[in-house]
């Protein structure tokens, strides 16, 4: 019967009409488990990006959590959980997502932690409590309702199932506001992944440079988002003109010291294409945990992600690489903002940015930093961990 609820490939006619009836029943299965099952109060379920990563801020939460009240029950939901043994501690229950047993344990869980959509399958009680942790705080691009690529008549469950929305900046919250049509709570304390920006962990920071084998603290990390078509292809992204063994060379010549680049691809691509790696330029597009490698980077060059407004937390060079944009807004996505009038220093080809680069001093991007989180209104505490664990530390002994 397990394999009943497993996502299977199969021809798109077929599809069509089997995927409606197997989202009914799985559906009918979480609302029988949950008038059926008694509720586990002290139970939390956590997913990030799909079950794709043990990452972003339902990882800080849970960390924060087992610290703070070890007596909570903490499960992942994982699109494959034996990937994820050698980076998930060993308090944590891992479970394969969208599998029978994953929705009884949503079904039965008090608590829902989730960066990401919600399977429309979703059944919410009125004992769930469902804390919405969205990936891009101070993102550049529309999402969701807002999105050009979603039609009117889009359903969003969403809307209707949050108890509170994790925010670090009024710009998300305008942004959720629409997005989401949201009109419920939101933490108004930060993004838990980003405390640790704010609190800079030794012990965290060698952790990182050790597990990418880093030997120097001069550390390039260049980040694009993905492309539409090679995400929808499942291929490699191509990269346009942006030659970063010369900026390395750059860089090295500017502060007489050597420096290695990081390069992350998108999780939604196949990798990027036009990029040599060698001992100086890392693929570092399988690490897990996007905000660690922002914590050992130096100077971030990246596109239209929503980790440029992480990394300002750092008071460190950000660079925007654009040759693209036009054709970006028309194939991919419109933006929240007019870029050109917001702080970002923006380059649009290679010699572009060897200008930015020989032009900004650790004060220029210092200042620079400050005016993108005033721009964004950030306001980060470097506590927002602790207080979503106080946040459902709250529930402790209520019945809704």
């Amino acid at each position: 019967m397990e394999r009943l609820f497993i996502k299977k490939r199969m021809p798109s006619a077929f599809r069509a009409i089997i995927s409606p009836l197997i989202e009914i029943l799985r559906k009918g299965y979480m609302f029988g488990c949950y008038k059926l099952l008694p509720m586990q109060d002290k139970r939390v379920v956590f997913s990030s990006f799909y079950g794709r990563f043990y990452s972003d801020n339902p990882k800080a939460i849970s960390e924060q959590l087992h610290l703070m009240d070890p007596s909570y029950e903490i499960v992942w939901l994982f699109i494959d959980p034996d990937s994820k043994k050698e980076v998930v501690p060993d308090y944590v229950t891992s479970i394969k997502h969208d599998a029978m047993r994953s929705i009884r344990m949503l079904a039965t869980s008090k608590f829902w932690i989730d960066n990401f959509n919600k399977p429309r399958y979703t059944y919410k009680g009125k004992d769930h409590v469902y804390i919405q942790t969205w990936h891009g705080d101070r993102g550049f691009k529309k999402i969701l309702h807002d999105s050009p690529f979603y039609t009117k008549n889009y359903r969003l469950i969403e809307t209707d199932l949050f108890d509170l929305l994790v925010t670090g900046s009024v710009f998300a919250e305008r942004v959720c506001r629409t997005a989401f049509k949201y009109q419920g709570a939101f933490s108004q304390s930060g993004c838990p992944r980003n405390d640790r920006l704010l609190t800079k962990p030794s012990d965290l920071i060698e952790k990182t440079k050790a597990a990418i084998g880093l030997k120097t603290d001069n550390v390039l990390m260049y980040a694009p988002t993905l492309r539409r078509e090679a995400s929808d292809n499942q291929t490699k992204q191509q990269i346009q003109n942006l030659d970063l063994e010369t900026i390395l060379e750059t860089l090295e010549e500017l502060y007489q010291e050597p420096w290695v680049c990081l390069v992350r691809a998108h999780s939604g691509v196949a990798g990027l294409s036009g990029i040599r790696y060698r001992n100086k330029i890392i693929d570092v597009s399988a690490y897990e945990d996007m905000n660690e490698l922002l914590l050992v980077t130096s100077l971030l060059i990246t596109d239209y992600s929503s980790c440029a407004g992480d990394f300002a937390l750092l008071n460190r060079p950000i660079f925007l690489y654009q040759p693209d944009r036009e054709e970006y807004m028309e194939k991919d996505r419109d933006f929240y903002f007019d870029i050109d009038s917001s702080p970002y220093m923006v380059a649009k080809n290679q010699h572009e940015m060897i200008e930015l680069i020989l032009g900004c001093t650790p004060e220029k991007a210092a200042e620079n930093c400050r005016q993108i989180l005033d721009f964004y209104e950030t306001y980060e505490t470097g506590q927002a961990s602790e207080r979503i664990v106080e946040y459902i530390r709250s529930f402790d002994g209520k019945r809704e």
